[in-house]
């Protein structure tokens, strides 16, 4: 008789590497995790004092607006979701610990891009390629563009062939 193998790989709770990921949820929200390797917090105890006695923090820095603020954490915690007042703005998240009243960099993330929070108005069709397109409309007309002609023609409706109104077939595009 033969044992059989689990059918469920159980993950590891540590991977003992110093990593700081930032991920972006919304224009108002990002998403940042965390991991400090037991070389790491050994490292920071022999340099600035017991790595447990200090208050983990994360540095939120928002690059296109040139400021940071600090945001405190809890001791046991490895992830943490970041509210932004600011999008469209690129962020980093720093990982670190206050010890006294110094601040201790411990590891930085990534940047992140935050989206805007509204439609973006500026229309600059000069590094878009277009495709070959369909247009389709009600008076019974198919008309192919090319790439060219197809940036002439939308730049001389002034964008009204993208618009419709919901709910009819007035004008859309397909591409093929």
């Amino acid at each position: 008789m033969s044992l059989l193998k689990s059918e469920y790989y159980e993950l590891p709770s540590k991977y003992n590497q110093t990593v700081i990921r930032l991920l972006v949820q919304s224009p108002t929200r990002m998403f940042v995790y965390w991991e400090v390797s037991d070389d790491t917090i050994n490292e920071f105890s022999s340099r600035h004092g017991n790595y447990s006695n200090c208050m983990p923090v994360l540095k939120v820095t928002n690059i296109t607006m040139n400021y940071s603020y600090f945001i405190p954490v809890d001791p046991y915690a490895n992830n943490y979701y970041i509210e932004v007042s600011d999008s469209g703005c690129k962020y980093k998240v720093e990982l670190g610990r206050v010890s006294k009243s110094d601040y201790i960099t411990i590891y930085s993330s990534n940047e992140a891009t935050v989206p805007t929070n509204h439609p973006s108005y500026i229309f600059d069709a000069s590094g878009i390629l277009f495709g070959n397109y369909l247009c389709i409309s009600d008076q019974k007309r198919i008309k192919v563009f090319g790439q060219k002609e197809q940036y002439r023609y939308f730049q001389n409706q002034n964008h009204t062939a993208f618009e419709g109104r919901p709910g009819s077939s007035d004008v859309f595009l397909r591409k093929f």
